[in-house]
């Protein structure tokens, strides 16, 4: 048996209005699919989002995903984006999608559920945060409302809305994805905490209803017999012993950027093209409301956010109060300064035939930012390899030496950490490209950290330097 996963977050859009929110979705889906304890494996999680979004690449992923599956694999698919309902007809608007050409340009909500109706797989667990998205449920049997029991193994799908519905969409999630996270980690849960899709289900309804009066979400399936488990968990009321004593690997920054002198989380992040980047805040701080007013008008400031860093300036910003809160969303614009130095790849002589090479000192300078390393190899100019460890000729921003201890002792939290780290690695012209950070936390204390990233690409003719640390430290946070 093989559980496999197909994850699309359909963010950017050649004609409508952009959903950055949907990146947060799929990648929190894929983050509890992966969670110990799971069935799911990396290599069998696919992830779809930007412009890679396109109709023939979407159509093309989803009848492989379902056409060549067998019938003892286990197939979860979540599809966040928009959703059209034109003439009767429900559709998934996929990157490229155009209103006006809807038969050309769009994928049909009923062609994928009757790839899920055809798929030989056995166990098909769908959800589908779309406007309008229970228009795929039509023709699946009988629609089975609120209340009702779904057992078994077998083929379900689960919208976020009617056909006739929006669905809503705020703070970092769509507000049916942000409830079906919820129940997968834990609020969906049984005492023995198991989670099957009836109570998952009734979790979702019962909080959108809540929430909100006009979107009710659909379920169609074609289940029996035993109980179909989505994820087994700890119940929240037993939590705290367990909890305190857990291993965690913060492989994401979160919500977490860093611009300028304020390192603090976002609720909205759009990358509207290469480098032009909008962040939205939701009732933010006083503090932070004012520092970024302050900011206006000013030249250049570090930004990082996720694995990506940049020098940006403020384009504008715009504070909007409401009956729900303060709303500050901030432009910034990447002021195109270049990495590309000849002299970042300067090697140094040491005599006998020693050189240390431009990637040995970048790798010096990486000990250095991340642990304070001020030990620097015999036989060497000492004034010039230090100048190029703590001073590099092509760096955006200073070296920070120890920024993990350095940001502990502020008392920041790990997910802080990993997005300051990001920003200092690539802003100082080291790394360009970040393939993994990880900080294993035991308990309160920061016990690993793995780091794969790569060096500029200086020569069109060679390929950038991997570099690799994966080293046990003991840090109390």
């Amino acid at each position: 048996m093989v559980y496999k996963a197909l994850i699309i977050a359909v963010d950017q859009y050649n004609s409508v209005s952009s959903l950055p929110n949907t990146v947060n979705d799929a990648l929190e889906i894929k983050r509890l699919l992966l969670e110990s304890p799971s069935l799911f494996k990396e290599q069998d999680v696919q992830v779809f989002q930007g412009s890679i979004s396109r109709k023939t690449i979407l159509l093309s992923a989803i009848k492989s995903f379902f056409e060549s599956a067998v019938n003892t694999d286990v197939l979860f698919l979540f599809w966040a984006g928009h959703g059209a309902f034109i003439d009767n007809e429900g559709y998934f608007v996929p990157f490229d999608g155009d209103i006006y050409s809807p038969n050309i340009s769009m994928i049909k909500m009923s062609e994928v559920r009757e790839l899920i109706d055809q798929t030989a797989a056995k166990t098909v667990l769908s959800f589908f945060d779309t406007c309008h998205s229970g228009a795929i449920t039509r023709s699946i049997q009988q629609e089975l409302h609120r209340g009702l029991e779904v057992k078994g193994s077998g083929k379900v799908l689960i919208a976020a809305c009617t056909a006739s519905q929006y669905a809503a969409d705020r703070a970092g999630h769509g507000a049916f994805t942000d409830y079906l996270i919820r129940g997968l980690e834990g609020e969906a849960a049984d005492r023995n905490g198991d989670i099957d899709v009836y109570n998952l289900y009734s979790y979702v309804s019962k909080k959108l209803k809540e929430e909100i009066s006009d979107q009710n979400p659909v379920i169609k399936s074609t289940l029996n017999g035993e109980p179909l488990l989505l994820k087994r968990t700890i119940n929240r009321s037993e939590l705290t012993t367990e909890k305190e004593n857990a291993i965690q690997n913060i492989n994401s920054s979160g919500l977490s950027f860093w611009l300028g002198p304020i390192i603090s989380d976002y609720d909205e992040f759009y990358s509207k093209n290469k480098g032009e980047y909008q962040i939205t805040l939701i009732n933010p701080d006083s503090k932070i409301e004012q520092s970024l007013k302050d900011m206006r008008g000013r030249d250049r400031y570090p930004f990082a956010i996720k694995d990506e860093a940049d020098i940006v300036s403020i384009e504008n910003i715009d504070i909007k109060s409401t009956r729900e809160g303060t709303y500050v969303v901030v432009n910034l614009k990447g002021t195109g300064e270049s990495n590309n130095s000849i002299f970042s790849e300067m090697s140094v002589g040491g005599g006998i035939g020693k050189t240390l090479t431009a990637d040995d000192i970048a790798m010096l300078r990486i000990r250095r930012i991340l642990f304070g390393e001020k030990e620097l190899p015999s036989g060497y100019g000492d004034s010039l390899v230090e100048s190029m460890i703590s001073h590099p000729t092509n760096a955006k921003i200073q070296v920070i030496p120890n920024i993990i201890s350095s940001l502990v002792s502020q008392r920041y939290k790990p997910e802080k950490i990993r997005v300051m780290i990001i920003g200092s690695l690539i802003l100082t012209g080291t790394i360009d490209k970040i393939e993994t950070l990880s900080l294993t936390l035991d308990n309160t204390i920061i016990t690993n950290i793995h780091l794969i990233g790569y060096r500029p690409k200086y020569y069109s003719n060679v390929d950038p330097k991997r570099i690799e640390i994966n080293e046990e430290i003991n840090i109390s946070i």
